[in-house]
């Protein structure tokens, strides 16, 4: 399957309709902890949209938003993926209305990419 099926622009998500689940973060490098966290939000019976953050100059990212999207589109438990900077995420969460909404970097127990860099920094 070509995951960038998966990945819509915001204005394609005026058409998701019914039990829409929504996830949102950086996905900066994903982790099994972020696999685990979207698999416990995909709903039995609807959608799990993920919106992934672009905003570089606000937090440095390793990779691009494309590649994160295509690497989180890859997991099963994901129905639909949006990059959208993360200024705008707030206004896009509301316009959805989604049955349930999760703050993936609020509830990651670690930032890999933070810790990466320190270890490299005290080197």
């Amino acid at each position: 399957m070509d995951t960038r099926t998966k990945i819509v622009t915001e204005a394609a998500l005026r058409a998701i309709s019914g039990n829409v689940h929504l996830a949102r973060g950086w996905f900066d490098v994903l982790t099994a902890e972020h696999g685990r966290l979207l698999g416990e939000a995909k709903p039995a019976h609807g959608t799990l949209l993920v919106l992934v953050y672009q905003d570089t100059a606000v937090r440095p990212v390793p990779l691009d938003a494309s590649d994160r999207a295509q690497m989180v589109a890859a997991l099963r438990c994901v129905d639909l993926v949006c990059i959208c900077d993360a200024s705008r995420a707030e206004s896009v969460i509301a316009s959805l209305e989604p049955e349930a909404e999760l703050d993936v970097d609020a509830l990651q127990s670690r930032d890999v990419v933070r810790d990466v860099l320190e270890s490299h920094a005290e080197r």
